[in-house]
């Protein structure tokens, strides 16, 4: 193994729910404000579930799937934070994220490896356009840091849209889109609503990323950078990690107790960002390729998701079966 490829940058799942104290986000569920998200019942399953990631990159039996070594850094780094270099790539982190949604259902943090991707990409894309080294620099330097503290990133792409027939410009409301409304030598100023943030609460920091193609009129509209979950100006109303609509039984979600999911609404009322984490404000050209690119990774991690989570309805299928005094392997129309 490489020198550099140690594990002293991963993080376990009692790491993680520990990192998630050193953040105050503004989150409301239920009506009401949290005190501490690491603490929260009403969100112990997503905690659970995201937890899982960190745990299996430790884990003998799994590390191996679990971790990969970051070709720009030569660091060993989460599987669910690397940039995919070959087929290879490809094929450990769709069998990477059946395991983990085996267990969990879901395994809400491929969401950050997806993302990166795209952005990767994209970045480059700026980069050739303008016969410039900056945007991929910019985002290697991001790239690390997250590898290097082994963060959890939540994805801000699907705007609340208002209008749907009306573009972004066109609004009535105009944060109905994340917009900026003001540039200066220090960063930009953002504000608008995104909407069906998974994990939300419990996230170290949002990507912010566009949600459609933009046209010159919506340049304001065509942004992309990093805003940590606690930054000031964000507000997170979310609902609990359980079936939706499902009241909760001892501040814990019935349905499961263990694993689940929670989404929330992003409201970003003036939020700074410095330049270092704006991967580009304006280049509204460029949206429709990031949008799309983050899907295609997406649809690709989702073929090794919902493998898992088939192969975890199968196993209850066939519990259900032996419980009922059936052989499954024998019943067959069961």
């Amino acid at each position: 193994m490489n020198p550099a490829a140690s594990s002293e940058s991963l993080m376990s799942g009692a790491d993680y729910r520990e990192s998630l104290r050193r953040y105050k986000p503004a989150v409301f569920v239920d009506g009401r404000r949290v005190d501490s998200v690491a603490d929260e019942p009403a969100f112990a399953p997503g905690i659970n579930a995201v937890g899982l990631t960190y745990d299996y990159a430790l884990d003998e039996r799994y590390r191996k799937l679990i971790t990969a070594l970051q070709g720009t850094s030569g660091k060993l780094v989460n599987r669910m934070l690397h940039i995919d270099e070959s087929s290879s790539d490809l094929l450990n982190k769709l069998e990477a994220v059946r395991l983990v949604c085996q267990e969990t259902g879901c395994a809400l943090r491929y969401l950050s490896h997806d993302a990166l991707n795209a952005l990767g990409q994209v970045s480059a894309r700026l980069d050739d356009a303008r016969g410039s080294r900056e945007h991929v620099a910019r985002f290697l330097d991001y790239l690390h840091r997250v590898q290097d503290q082994d963060l959890t990133l939540g994805i801000a792409m699907t705007d609340a849209k208002g209008d749907r027939s009306r573009r972004p410009h066109q609004q009535a409301n105009i944060d109905s889109y994340v917009h900026i409304v003001e540039r200066n030598a220090k960063g930009i100023v953002v504000s608008g609503t995104k909407a069906i943030v998974t994990g939300a609460p419990y996230v170290h920091e949002f990507l912010v990323m566009p949600s459609r193609n933009m046209t010159p009129e919506d340049a304001d509209f065509a942004v992309c950078c990093a805003v940590p979950v606690d930054a000031a100006g964000l507000t997170i109303v979310a609902r609990p990690a359980g079936r939706p609509g499902e009241k909760l039984e001892h501040g814990a979600a019935l349905f499961s107790r263990k694993y689940g999911q929670s989404t929330a609404v992003l409201m970003f009322d003036k939020v700074f960002v410095p330049w270092e984490r704006v991967f580009y404000a304006g280049e509204w050209e460029h949206s429709a390729h990031l949008t799309y690119s983050y899907a295609t990774h997406h649809r690709h991690t989702c073929i090794g998701a919902r493998a898992g989570f088939g192969d975890l309805l199968i196993g209850a299928g066939a519990l259900m079966c032996e419980a009922n005094g059936f052989d499954p392997g024998r019943e067959t129309h069961l």
